[in-house]
């Protein structure tokens, strides 16, 4: 009888937990489903350095196809800016880098945000004339995007966002997303009398995709350890983002599950950074550390791995 009683204890306190997870995780979704991205928010993505194999190659296709413009240079690196000022796209090469395999984890594509539908369509137009290939085109109902790889393969996409109102919610709180056809002819209406001159001064990068080993464990980190929100999930991908965005990082396993990292010196991306207020930050390095993440610090940045091997570097905020 005592046994009994034992258990049944075990058994509603089980059941209470269970309940405490759940009404937890829904008020999560409902405070999610709450908030309203503003185009006015600063900036989560900060700049992505690659290692690329010829230095003179890459800066030629970003600064003459893609349209950034050069901020410095050395012997090694060249650091890229839209505005004269802010740097957004590193590029370093070494002797020593090989090529990325080609199952592994890592870039996916980095994408950059023009502000306007009419620059979009200069970069696309500009794109064609140039007869550089372009891999895709497409309407994801949040934003309008256009697909490339620069010369080491590396994914690259332009896109605009639709205006946040427009972008449709689902039952959980986060952003309905779709892949279809780009209306083009819409698209090169609003090019009007312009001209493509680069991309403007308020470009920036405006999220990350990439190749990871495992959902689940990539959604421990993003999401328990740094504390992005799920704002898009299914067995083989997860869109994580800050104030309420649709997505500042994508992560996937398209290519397959349990990939490995590729080797430090492969070809690809190096890092990125990833902007967190001072509370946000504090609280990145706490979990971190209850989770068992290794990371380094020093002046107030964070560089840490995911566990599918790409590192990020956390910022703190002025």
């Amino acid at each position: 009888m005592k046994n009994m009683w034992i258990i049944a204890i075990i058994i509603i306190l089980a059941i209470g937990v269970a309940l405490f997870i759940f009404l937890n995780k829904e008020g999560h979704i409902k405070d999610l489903s709450m908030k309203t991205y503003t185009g006015v928010m600063e900036p989560r993505i900060g700049y992505v350095e690659l290692q690329v194999s010829d230095l003179d190659q890459s800066l030629t296709f970003y600064k003459e196809l893609i349209g950034f413009q050069e901020l410095e240079r050395d012997e090694k690196t060249v650091t890229l800016t839209t505005d004269g000022t802010v740097p957004q796209l590193l590029l370093r090469e070494e002797q020593s880098f090989v090529e990325r395999p080609l199952r592994s984890t890592g870039l996916y594509h980095f994408a950059i945000l023009v502000p306007t539908r009419q620059d979009l369509a200069l970069s696309l137009k500009h794109l064609m004339e140039s007869g550089y290939p372009v891999q895709g085109a497409a309407d994801h109902q949040y934003s309008e995007a256009v697909y490339l790889a620069d010369p080491d393969n590396n994914g690259i996409e332009i896109y605009v966002d639709r205006d946040s109102n427009q972008w449709t919610r689902d039952g959980n709180g986060g952003y309905v997303g779709a892949t279809d056809p780009l209306d083009a002819e819409s698209l090169f209406a609003e090019i009007k009398e312009k001209s493509w001159n680069g991309l403007s001064s308020g470009t920036r990068i405006g999220h990350m995709h990439l190749q990871v080993s495992d959902i689940k464990e990539s959604e421990r980190f993003y999401v328990e350890a740094l504390g992005l929100d799920i704002v898009a999930k299914d067995t083989h991908m997860l869109f994580v983002s800050k104030d309420a965005y649709h997505h500042h990082i994508g992560l996937n396993i398209w290519s397959g599950k349990g990939l490995p990292a590729p080797p430090e010196n492969a070809l690809g991306l190096k890092y990125f950074t990833l902007h967190f207020t001072e509370e946000e930050y504090n609280s990145a390095k706490e979990n971190l550390d209850r989770l068992g993440f290794n990371y380094s610090e020093g002046n107030k940045e964070i560089s840490v791995k995911d566990p599918s091997g790409n590192t990020i570097k956390i910022i703190l905020q002025n």
